[in-house]
């Protein structure tokens, strides 16, 4: 078997699943899908705030997300996707987004960034378990609105997926079950 595999802010990706250079997409859904795709909604899925361990604020117990304001931030770009998931977090909770140190849709980017102790972010919790867990990321406690999102995967309706896009989606359901399981 091959894979081969995009990666890109959901934005990028539809256009992909609807020219048909791809047989599906896993995406965050925060609205209801148009009639040409069809989603399957694998689990729904909290927002955290993260930081790198050896930051000072990972040893807190709580934390309000104000105290947080001032720190040095990597989040997506407000006219991504992304970004507007993360903007939301703040204005839930009756704050302005913060002024950003770093802007990329880059989670590798920001993970990096992480590592070193200094930035903050915002991942959907199960990016810290996936593909393996984070030994150098930790979810900060701090009280967010609810921020759960569906993870679904998207595919295009009336088109027949291949056997492999087939056994990847009934693996996919699998882990997913496994991630309700094993909640952090």
């Amino acid at each position: 078997m091959t894979f081969h595999v995009v990666t890109g802010d959901t934005a990028s990706l539809y256009p992909q699943l609807a020219a048909r250079s791809v047989e599906l997409i896993i995406s965050r859904i925060t609205g209801p899908v148009t009639e040409e795709y069809s989603a399957d909604i694998l689990f729904h899925d909290p927002l955290v705030v993260v930081a790198g361990v050896s930051n000072p604020l990972s040893r807190r117990r709580k934390i309000a997300l104000a105290e947080l304001m001032n720190e040095p931030w990597a989040l997506g770009p407000v006219d991504s996707f992304s970004g507007a998931v993360q903007a939301e977090v703040f204005r839930a909770s009756g704050l302005p987004i913060p002024r950003l140190t770093v802007s990329t849709v880059s989670v590798n980017l920001r993970n990096e960034l992480l590592a070193t102790g200094r930035f903050l972010t915002v991942f959907p919790s199960f990016s810290l378990r996936l593909p393996r867990r984070h030994p150098s990321l930790r979810a900060l406690r701090v009280d967010l609105p609810d921020t759960r999102i569906a993870i679904a995967i998207v595919t295009l309706k009336n088109r027949t997926l291949s056997p492999v896009a087939q056994l990847f989606i009934r693996r996919a359901r699998e882990v997913a079950k496994s991630l309700a399981k094993h909640r952090p």
